[in-house]
């Protein structure tokens, strides 16, 4: 469908113009460019509205506001420069985290300590640690305070990669279970003070419960709020974010986010080369299935059924919703910096930019030399970087390369990004379960269900403390209900995060029964992976304290403890063992994936700093999609704004394999195959540019 000339306000998408939004929340697979477009989204409507009130936030962990803006924003809401109504922030969930302590450490004090058996002593050493996902749930809050302030009048929200999104919007039933754990510890001491002196008066903690409850529904009731609130998925024309949004959308229809439109990014339109017109060609069967399956969704109209899937629930609370489909250009320039951004939203509004004009040859310019690196041979590799450099298609590949290069090892291929990639990539359903991957020998794969692995140790624990109450009731012949509830019900508040550390155990059980000889493990993106890999320590921190705490109450808890002392000792070893295997570089390597851009550049380099930092050892450093030396206007132009960025990440020491962008998406074996051989260079004595631009041409002529 053509595009219009000029820019039109009729055009424009509902979510731009909806004056009675007051938040917009963009979310979708790792580098569709929803930071591109939450930035672009805030400077029109910023722009459109003079009187409005702006405020753009990121929620991902790891940071691309400031890099967007090409301007510095951090922690504190920060003037966009030349929009004198914008303001940017990108929120640090730890910061919050640990002001919300220093605010109410006293109040949780008394909670805890009147609440249970624990001393002053055991619940400072307990308040003074963090467990993942803790901080998340404050910053939550933090996000839907600024909403309630009415001190903007559009709030437009940067999220993190699907997965973790979707465990942020989980985050409000895991705040209702602490406040239901506090609760339960106040209720106990307000029983004790009434029957000892008849009536009880209320204090500070029920202040301070009943603001939290304050909160806790304002959260629902914004996230919820079909007039105030939308989210707007982002795809690209590719198989794998094709079915991870779809996987947002049941994620999205499960907690009653609402949705209307999604922004369909970097459709190709441009036919002036062969490999422009392969990949235009290659996009349409994508086109033609975002049709077929993202135009209408199952929405839950119910509270009720507030986290549930639509398929569980009554057909007369489901309803079917048809959403409108925008379409963006694929631009041959990066989008960074208001100029570009504005541009980008003319484009997002319908309107045609000029083509590009290039006379310089494509070849020109340093494009890296796949030779000067090579990856090592490691028990375990670990694939990370931003979201859409193509983490999972590089840690496929060189699986498939390891594996067919030496049939005779077993090698293990896994994820632990809740929003798993690997079956989209291979092409074949994988799951929670270890699949050998057809036609393959030695290969397995494996998406691990952290959620599931984490149900199961709580179970554990549940039913280990039955054990220690029951022998403590029949030895005291005391009916401590609300203790042995608590207890439980403060298993079951475990925030979200801790399940990752289920994943890393449940692979340092595979190791040490020696199941595989090799392990491929493709992350998360950056900032969910950096705390993935900082998780053993805060844990093992945890887990100390409360085996100190537990030791102490021995005496009165009886021998029983001993079997959770035990499950504590195990677990401990477990994570001392994973931190000696991430640290020890003979035995793993982290290596990096990054895109010649600005964006990926600037987290490429964070990463390695927090890496080293972490003591563990990264490289080499993949470079893909590096656009092949064509004669085109359109890729001459983006292989040449290319080259300072690969020269940039060469600079950064760590060895570089150039990978070529391919016109068509890599799916399926033959396709892995392919970018497998251009990483390794298949043992020729090539570059990696030369063994890349003829699989270019390969791929093209297919």
């Amino acid at each position: 469908m053509p595009a219009p000339a000029s820019t039109s306000r009729s055009n424009a998408p509902a979510f731009l113009t909806d004056q009675g939004l007051r938040l917009l929340l963009f979310g979708g697979k790792g580098g569709v460019g929803k930071t591109s477009l939450a930035a672009a989204c805030a400077l029109y409507v910023a722009g459109e509205r003079p009187d409005a009130k702006v405020l753009i936030v990121s929620t991902d962990p790891a940071h691309s506001l400031s890099d967007s803006f090409a301007q510095p924003i951090g922690d504190r809401v920060t003037p966009i420069e030349g929009s004198p109504n914008l303001w940017g922030w990108e929120l640090d969930a730890q910061r919050i985290y640990r002001d919300f302590m220093d605010q109410y450490r006293g109040v949780l004090t008394n909670i805890v300590d009147r609440g249970t058996y624990f001393d002053k002593e055991d619940v400072a050493e307990f308040l003074a640690l963090a467990l993942p996902g803790q901080d998340e749930m404050m910053a939550l809050r933090a996000l839907a305070k600024t909403v309630r302030s009415n001190e903007y009048t559009l709030i437009v929200v940067d999220t993190a990669p699907t997965g973790h999104t979707l465990r942020l919007l989980s985050l409000p039933q895991t705040l209702a279970k602490w406040l239901h754990v506090l609760q339960l510890m106040h209720q106990k001491h307000r029983y004790i003070v009434s029957r000892l002196a008849g009536r009880y008066r209320k204090g500070e903690v029920d202040a301070f419960l009943e603001e939290m409850r304050g909160d806790l529904k304002a959260i629902a009731s914004i996230l919820t709020d079909r007039k105030a609130t939308k989210f707007v998925p982002v795809c690209i024309p590719e198989a794998m974010s094709i079915e991870e949004t779809q996987r947002l959308l049941e994620g999205l229809s499960a907690f009653r986010v609402p949705v209307k439109t999604i922004v369909i990014n970097r459709v190709a339109t441009n036919d002036g080369c062969p490999f422009c017109q392969a990949r235009t060609q290659g996009q349409k069967e994508s086109l033609e299935e975002i049709q077929e399956k993202l135009c209408s969704y199952k929405a839950l109209l119910s509270p009720a059924a507030v986290g549930v899937s639509p398929q569980n629930v009554p057909h007369h609370l489901v309803a079917d919703v048809s959403l409108d489909l925008v379409r963006v250009p694929l631009l041959a320039e990066e989008v960074r910096g208001a100029s570009s951004l504005k541009a980008f939203g003319r484009a997002l509004l319908g309107e045609r930019l000029p083509s590009p004009l290039f006379s310089r040859s494509g070849r020109n310019g340093h494009s890296g030399n796949g030779r000067s690196a090579a990856l090592p041979e490691r028990e375990l590799l670990l694939f990370g970087g931003k979201g859409g450099v193509g983490k999972t298609t590089m840690a496929t590949a060189v699986a498939l390369h390891a594996a067919t290069s030496n049939p005779t090892r077993k090698l293990l291929l896994f994820s632990i990004d809740p929003a798993h990639s690997i079956s989209d990539s291979l092409g074949i359903p994988i799951g929670d379960k270890v699949t050998a991957v057809p036609g393959i020998e030695g290969l397995f794969a494996l998406e691990m269900d952290a959620l599931r692995l984490l149900e199961e140790f709580k179970e554990k624990y549940i039913k280990e403390l039955d054990a220690v109450w029951d022998a403590f009731f029949r030895s005291s012949g005391a009916r401590i209900v609300f203790d042995r509830e608590i207890t439980e019900e403060l298993i079951e508040a475990t925030p979200p995060g801790v399940d990752e550390l289920m994943a890393l155990m449940k692979i340092m059980d595979f190791i040490s029964e020696g199941r595989f000889d090799r392990y491929i493990l493709d992350m998360a993106p950056t900032g969910h992976a950096l705390r993935f890999l900082e998780t053993p320590d805060l844990i093992r921190d945890w887990f100390q304290v409360f085996f100190k705490v537990l030791l102490k109450h021995r005496p009165m808890m009886g021998r029983k403890l001993d079997h959770v002392a035990e499950l504590l000792v195990g677990k401990s070893k477990q994570l001392r063992l994973a931190k000696g295997l991430l640290t020890d570089a003979r035995r793993c390597q982290f290596v990096p994936v990054a895109i010649p851009e600005a964006m990926s550049v600037q987290e490429t380099r964070r990463l390695v700093q927090r890496l080293e930092g972490l003591s563990i050892e990264s490289r080499p450093l993949i470079v893909n999609m590096v656009v092949p030396p064509i004669d085109c206007g359109f890729c001459g132009t983006k292989r040449y704004e290319q080259q300072q960025y690969i020269e940039e990440l060469a600079a950064l020491h760590l060895g570089c394999i150039t990978v070529p962008l391919l016109p068509d998406q890599v799916v399926g074996r033959e396709g892995l195959l392919d970018v497998g051989r251009a990483i390794f260079a298949d043992g020729h004595e090539t570059t990696s540019e030369e063994s890349g631009d003829q699989a270019v041409l390969e791929t093209t002529r297919r």
